[in-house]
């Protein structure tokens, strides 16, 4: 397989793969787009959503809460990153799945250590995934 020498990976952060089911809710103004949470890192999440329940070029993203059982994180600063059509095999033009990444933006000492524990409790990097020697830059 060939490697485009163009690329160049920009995350600061590993990504994990969600090993239970975390609900994603994106707050922007009055509404709000549900979804479900593939992936996470320090640095962000992968939002997995329908279609027709959201415009983000009419109100730009201010917030996420992220849902797991006990383990809730809520008003967690962030932007969209990118959004993408979900390729399907389905025919129905009933509802189209989309994908966006979604950015954290400057967290608080607190919010910190919540996403770390976070992301130790619900993800395939676990507990050993996640170090204190992990740093989060600002932009």
């Amino acid at each position: 397989m060939k490697i485009n020498s163009d690329y160049t990976e920009r995350r600061q952060h590993e990504r994990a793969s969600m090993q239970t089911i975390v609900i994603g809710m994106l707050n922007s103004g009055e509404s709000i787009t549900t979804g479900s949470i593939t992936d996470i890192s320090l640095g962000g999440v992968k939002f997995t959503y329908h279609e027709h329940i959201m415009e983000p070029k009419d109100s730009p993203i201010q917030s996420i809460d992220l849902m797991a059982g006990i383990h809730n994180l809520v008003d967690i600063p962030c932007k969209s990153a990118w959004d993408v059509t979900v390729e399907t095999e389905s025919d129905s033009k009933l509802t189209y799945l989309r994908q966006c990444g979604i950015q954290f933006g400057k967290l608080t000492p607190n919010q910190i250590f919540l996403l770390r524990s976070f992301i130790n409790h619900r993800t395939s990097l676990g507990i050993n995934g996640i170090t204190s020697d992990d740093h989060i830059t600002y932009s």
